[in-house]
């Protein structure tokens, strides 16, 4: 009995989770995880209140500041988020690296003007904000997991405005962008479609201002829904069959705006995801999955043609007219060519900063302005060959992690998480694609690619520093 007793105390000494301490830490341990999770969601429905702001018509002058507010609102939580790094994530030294380039790029003699070149960097250090202050939080797996439920949902209601818009010719319709009436009648009528019914309406805005901006919400409402789907368990009563209804009403919504960009970021989001549930052999899943692609696809197709008829099929057949190649250098290639075989030439080191984009347009001198339709383009002028790799080491160190958590690597014994790493290297996947067509890294898609990765990896982080270590058993 002595030689027992002798055993417990030497287990309760060596391991700090024993018996008699268990209860208050645990219970201080739930209260960092509740106001981690209350302090993800403020910033959550801040960045959504501005967001919808500026389709108040009462807003409308004040248009710059409610931009520049929802990335100061990172801001504010990168300087008031109380408390240090919880845990230690890869992308952070990538992170560090690439604003320490921003920031030596700002003494460039070339910039695009003071005020340019500061709020240039600003919006860079908002974008990534969230990888140094998320990792303040207690994060678990059902914090993360309310965060992209608050994502889906309020994207997925952009996705069925979208389609009411479409709907009903006139209703449910925000005014339309200044930025865009300024750019001619003839513009502004190319951001437009025919219906069967012979009506012209603007490509549904969504809760956006901006013709086709409802296809952001269609993409969270696909790949989110489809990973409602995947989930061991319904975060809610009837979320399964909501989510497979959003994916429907995301498709329709996809084709309806013609963004053919993330008609194509879309697919590749699901193929990545397919291929990850079938490798991990959960045959369930992969059922579920493919099955509820092989449904939606073609019946919001129908839905989308009986609605405007030729308007999608001619825009869509685009994408197939001639081999993958010619149509994307057509399209957008020749940009990508710009940027390797001009720009990076002429600016191996950068340009200097505030010279394209809405801070060139809000803030820059005017002088030397460039102008930038992809991503790549946009680090050349702002950082040269050094920003280009810093950057993209970024997003593929988190893609990687992400993929360690799909894996079962990181976050082991929480509960779905592994399903989300799945379901965010396919969105990465999809983002990093998305840099040939478009500059995602430099607005709100950006910052909620770094919010999404920062949460995952430090909920998984998290999740492995409190498995208890194993304890070594003396002899009696």
């Amino acid at each position: 009995m002595n030689g027992l007793s002798t055993q417990a105390q030497a287990i309760k000494s060596i391991n700090p989770r024993s018996a008699s301490v268990r209860p208050s830490g645990q219970n201080q341990e739930s209260r960092a995880e509740a106001a981690s999770g209350r302090w993800l969601v403020a910033f959550v429905l801040c960045h959504f209140a501005f967001q919808l702001a500026l389709l108040l018509p009462w807003f409308s002058g004040l248009r710059a500041l409610l931009r520049a507010g929802a990335f100061g609102n990172s801001l504010v939580f990168f300087a008031l988020v109380p408390g240090k790094a919880k845990a230690r994530a890869p992308i952070r030294g990538w992170a560090v690296a690439t604003l320490a380039i921003v920031a030596s790029e700002c003494l460039h003699p070339n910039g695009g003007g003071v005020i340019a070149v500061v709020a240039q960097a600003l919006l860079y250090l908002a974008i990534l904000a969230p990888v140094f202050w998320v990792s303040r939080f207690q994060i678990n797996a059902s914090i993360f997991q309310r965060l992209m439920i608050l994502l889906w949902l309020y994207y997925a209601a952009g996705a069925i405005m979208g389609v009411l818009q479409a709907y009903f010719p006139g209703s449910f319709q925000p005014a339309l962008s200044s930025v865009y009436n300024d750019m001619g009648r003839d513009y502004v009528a190319s951001m437009q479609i025919k219906l069967t019914s012979g009506e012209h309406i603007f490509r549904p805005m969504g809760l956006t201002n901006v013709p086709g901006g409802a296809a952001y919400g269609a993409l969270y409402a696909i790949v989110l829904g489809a990973g409602i789907i995947l989930l061991p368990k319904a975060p809610f009563f009837g979320a399964k069959v909501a989510a497979v209804a959003t994916m429907l009403v995301g498709a329709i919504c996809l084709y309806l705006c013609q963004v053919r960009s993330m008609v194509v970021m879309t697919a590749i989001c699901l193929i990545v995801m397919i291929l990850l549930v079938a490798l991990s052999g959960r045959v369930s899943r992969l059922f579920a999955i493919v099955a509820s692609v092989a449904v939606v696809t073609p019946a919001a197709f129908m839905l989308a043609v009986s609605l405007a008829g030729n308007a999608v099929t001619d825009r869509l057949e685009t994408l197939v007219k001639s081999d993958a190649g010619t149509v994307y250098y057509n399209n957008r290639g020749h940009f990508l060519a710009d940027a390797f075989y001009k720009a990076l030439p002429k600016y191996p080191l950068g340009a200097g900063m505030g010279h394209w984009g809405m801070v060139a347009n809000y803030a820059g001198s005017g002088i030397g302005a460039f102008w930038v339709e992809i991503q790549w383009t946009g680090w050349i002028y702002d950082g040269g060959v050094p920003l280009v790799l810093a950057y993209l080491g970024a997003v593929l160190v988190s893609t990687w992690c992400a993929l360690q958590i799909a894996r079962g690597k990181l976050g082991r014994g929480e509960s779905g998480l592994a399903v989300w790493g799945a379901i965010v290297v396919a969105y990465d996947v999809g983002t990093l694609a998305l840099c040939f067509n478009y500059v995602p890294f430099i607005g709100s898609y950006g910052l909620e690619f770094w919010l999404i990765n920062a949460t995952l990896i430090y909920a998984a982080l998290n999740a492995d520093a409190r498995r208890p270590k194993a304890v070594l058993f003396s002899k009696a």
